[in-house]
């Protein structure tokens, strides 16, 4: 099991674009659709000194993996942590001292084969985006907000989580009742919301537990950019609860709060 890695030159830079009254955005899983993604970026117009934070899954399904990174590469307005399709991409390695890379099937199964297929002419490019991959944190903590891909551990504290659930957790965290932090929301994709958390198609998931400000204790923004019935891909604003949402046909809405989307 690997060890938690956290970023916090990234935490305090979101943290003092936050205190600065400026913009955070978080998006949820984007799977290889650079289109929507490139339509949600130009919807959300971010401001010079805003910020955009990835949840991960970046790759796999949709037809464009290398193009999403690109631009989540070279954009400095834009941090990205690890999801789990990320995690089962650089099992190809085998051990952590490798150079060696060999995709593993689990992984071209659930999706890889797709993100192999957009570097197909790229090869060089590939091992250079693997190596900017192994970087991306588990996890970035704030001081009202935790962002991760698939959630925490409730009962567990911040400092003894294990990567397992940051990167794959999914029923023990959202249905629990009680959670060991409450003064943080947990932000986070990984569930698509209309499978897991019982949404409607194209909502995003709120808690029915509470932080101790009232907010709910976790807010889930995977709608499903890779599902065929929705194709929304969702960014929420940190500060407001401005919630926008894009898909690949060039549709977007814009809620003034997250939980106007219900």
């Amino acid at each position: 099991m690997s060890e938690v890695v956290r970023d916090l030159n990234v935490e305090q830079q979101l943290q003092a674009t936050l205190d600065a009254g400026n913009k955070v955005w978080v998006i949820g899983d984007i799977h290889g659709h650079r289109r929507v993604f490139s339509n949600l970026l130009n919807a959300i117009d971010p401001g010079p000194n805003d910020r955009i934070v990835i949840l991960g899954d970046l790759i796999d399904r949709g037809p464009d993996s290398k193009g999403v990174i690109e631009i989540c590469r070279y954009r400095d307005d834009i941090s990205v942590l690890q999801g789990n399709h990320e995690e089962m991409m650089l099992s190809g390695f085998g051990s952590p001292d490798s150079e060696i890379w060999s995709p593993a099937s689990s992984w071209t199964y659930i999706g890889g084969k797709s993100t192999m297929h957009s570097y197909r002419t790229d090869m060089m490019r590939l091992k250079d985006d693997l190596q900017w991959i192994s970087t991306l944190p588990h996890m970035l903590i704030l001081n009202e907000w935790i962002l991760v891909h698939a959630g925490i551990e409730p009962d567990s504290p911040l400092e003894e989580q294990f990567t397992d659930d940051l990167l794959w957790i999914r029923g023990s965290f959202y249905r629990a009742t009680e959670f060991r932090d409450k003064s943080r929301c947990v932000v986070f994709g990984h569930t698509i919301t209309h499978n897991g958390l019982g949404c409607e198609i194209g909502e995003i998931g709120l808690s029915k537990v509470a932080c101790d400000d009232g907010r709910p204790a976790w807010i889930g923004i995977d709608t499903g950019a890779c599902d065929p019935l929705s194709g929304w891909l969702t960014a929420i604003e940190l500060t407001s609860g401005e919630c926008i949402q894009a898909r690949g046909d060039f549709k977007t809405r814009h809620f003034e709060e997250a939980w106007a989307c219900h």
